[in-house]
């Protein structure tokens, strides 16, 4: 089993409109590279991505969308918990004989790891447990996201319409975190014969590759050909 290294996400000196209702971070896995989670708004609340994640039990991006029908209750609820470093478990749907919620396991399975994870149980108590989709992630960054979330509720407008589709995506090219239509992303003209299009925010700013030159993680080629371009470019 890999190890993790976190790297802390920088505040930009300032932050427009979109990027105060946006938090990102990464954690550097010994063995499997790069791992996002991201805390960002969406309609009246908000989407959480980790990538990589399991869905099924397969490796794949989670989207996870949480909406805001309490006044905020619910996401500060879970963001206090995630800050906190606390369990957590809060009911996403239910109905006879079956029952679904996202659950969050500190510590879990490994020391300083914890776990979000979408659970469906069938059959009442002693029936089946099913780990729809699920995310493991050093409870730092949890933590970080916990305070992003905090952070972000009280910006969130309740009247504005729930976000009952997912935006267009596209992955930064610098990292492979998905970059959302109105999450904030980067050109950078000259950075090369052709510009460099689609960057998230850290990778623009060049603190991609500085975490990565600190930490022992595996990266692909054709990423790392990109942020050295980038650093090139912002010399």
């Amino acid at each position: 089993m890999g190890r993790h290294k976190q790297r802390k996400p920088r505040r930009p000196r300032r932050e427009s409109d979109q990027q105060a209702k946006e938090w990102f971070g990464t954690a550097f896995h010994s063995s499997e590279g790069m791992q996002h989670l991201d805390v960002r708004q969406s309609g009246n609340g908000v989407l959480i991505t980790s990538s990589p994640a399991e869905i099924d039990g397969a490796p794949a991006s989670w989207a996870l969308r949480l909406r805001n029908d309490d006044d905020g209750q619910g996401l500060n609820d879970l963001g206090a918990a995630l800050a906190a470093g606390r369990g957590h478990v809060q009911v996403v749907s239910e109905g006879p004989g079956h029952r679904t919620v996202l659950a969050f396991m500190p510590n879990h399975p490994e020391e300083g790891v914890g776990t979000l994870a979408r659970v469906r149980t069938d059959g009442g108590p002693e029936g089946d447990v099913v780990f729809e989709r699920s995310a493991e992630r050093p409870m730092g960054l949890w933590a970080e996201a916990g305070e992003g979330l905090l952070r972000i509720v009280p910006l969130l407008d309740p009247d504005a319409p729930p976000a009952d589709e997912l935006e267009d995506c596209q992955l930064c090219p610098g990292c492979y975190r998905p970059v959302y239509e109105s999450s904030s992303s980067h050109t950078l003209i000259g950075a090369g014969p052709m510009p460099v299009i689609g960057l998230c925010r850290l990778c623009a700013e060049g603190a991609t590759l500085r975490s990565l030159r600190q930490a022992d993680v595996p990266i692909d080629p054709q990423q790392l050909a990109v942020l050295e371009t980038v650093a090139a470019a912002l010399v």
